[in-house]
């Protein structure tokens, strides 16, 4: 008896590597992402932590260079948000091609996968067919057989 084979299995392999290739790369670009937003969270935390510092800053004797540095510092910080912000905006545009190019990867070897159990469907009718076929043959030698001997 034999066993199916389809031929286009190294194609099958060769899809399956670029398919997890491309879901490797679509998973650094959402991971550099959150970094990223990580980054951004963290920046925004010690922009807010500046609020408390000015309003001790203003009540009592006034420390006007204190309060002009605090100021200094989180227009800074927004700055470096509004940077990241962008850098965001850049990296989920990656993401989105990543995403598309794993999605088509993933059709191309779903297609594959179809194509092989179709014919391997084909291929499991024609082997029964086969075994019919010889039973059939069998089944008729046997009789002649007998009725040869009786």
């Amino acid at each position: 008896m034999s066993h199916f084979k389809f031929r286009m299995q190294n194609i099958v392999g060769l899809r399956e590597r670029e398919r997890d290739a491309a879901a490797g790369s679509y998973k650094e670009a959402l991971a550099a992402k959150t970094k990223v937003e990580g980054q951004v969270d963290e920046l925004l935390r010690e922009h807010a932590q500046q609020v408390p510092l000015q309003s001790a800053s203003s009540v009592g004797a006034i420390n006007t260079q204190r309060l002009i540095e605090s100021q200094r510092y989180q227009l800074h910080l927004l700055q470096q948000v509004s940077q990241l912000r962008e850098q965001i905006a850049l990296i989920e545009t990656e993401c989105e091609k990543r995403r598309l190019k794993l999605v088509n990867q993933e059709q191309a070897l779903r297609s594959l996968e179809k194509l092989r159990d179709k014919q391997r469907a084909q291929w499991n009718t024609l082997e029964a067919q086969r075994e019919q076929t010889a039973i059939d043959q069998w089944a008729g030698f046997k009789y002649w057989k007998e009725s040869q001997s009786s």
